[in-house]
């Protein structure tokens, strides 16, 4: 007899993707979704597809790392960061470095060089996009829609949030936003911990507007502003 555990293992194993770390809501209803969609009875039959077919592959994967993004997305957003967060960062010594979680095609990092741009500070800094999706680091590094001279600031990589790493180093500003959202409650904590860890003394974590950082103080962070958290210097 095939138990949901069964299910969950094939589909994560057939698509490449830590199924278990999501609500499981998210992935019922994703998959329900995909079984319509593939024309599929059943979850085991829709595992045989994704591994047969990198078309269905790829619409599933998309479907569970959802990646909705764009220039300036949430402009309140931004707006705290060029008028309060930036100035404060820019204004302290040493080397700005930003990591966008989950970056989806680059727009978000796109959006901070620009603010960086504008503000005659993108020259020095460090800007690092990571996406779960290999298909959205390869769309981020030809994607067309910044300066060279930002471009050149940026790297991308594909990592998966919640294999308990993070890139190396201390970071200055981390946006993660819109991804712990999809989120079991324990793989939500342990990013919000490690996204606190990688942060270095000063530094800011920018979660997404519908957002809020449980036991900010646990992780040695303050609240600042709606959704954006410091560690103390």
């Amino acid at each position: 007899m095939t138990t949901a555990t069964d299910a969950v293992w094939a589909l994560s194993a057939a698509a490449g993707l830590p199924l278990g770390a999501y609500r499981p809501e998210f992935v019922l209803q994703q998959v329900g979704r995909a079984l319509e969609a593939e024309g599929v009875g059943s979850s085991l039959e829709l595992a045989r597809r994704l591994r047969a077919d990198a078309g269905a592959r790829g619409r599933f994967r998309r479907s569970i790392a959802i990646s909705v993004s764009g220039m300036f997305r949430d402009p309140e957003q931004f707006h705290l960061l060029e008028h309060t967060i930036l100035p404060e960062l820019l204004a302290s010594p040493g080397r700005l470095a930003v990591w966008s979680a989950g970056c989806a095609d680059g727009t978000e990092l796109f959006s901070v060089a620009a603010l960086l741009a504008r503000a005659g500070a993108l020259e020095g800094a460090m800007l690092l996009g990571s996406d779960l999706l290999a298909e959205n680091v390869e769309l981020a590094r030809t994607g067309a829609r910044t300066s060279p001279a930002a471009r050149g600031r940026m790297v991308f990589e594909q990592r998966d949030l919640t294999d308990g790493t993070t890139p190396p180093g201390r970071w200055r500003l981390i946006l993660c936003r819109n991804v712990a959202i999809y989120l079991e409650a324990e793989a939500r904590r342990a990013l919000h911990q490690r996204l606190a860890s990688a942060l270095a003394p000063g530094g800011v974590l920018m979660l997404g507007r519908s957002e809020a950082l449980a036991g900010a103080s646990k992780l040695g962070l303050v609240r600042m502003a709606p959704h954006a958290y410091r560690r103390p210097a």
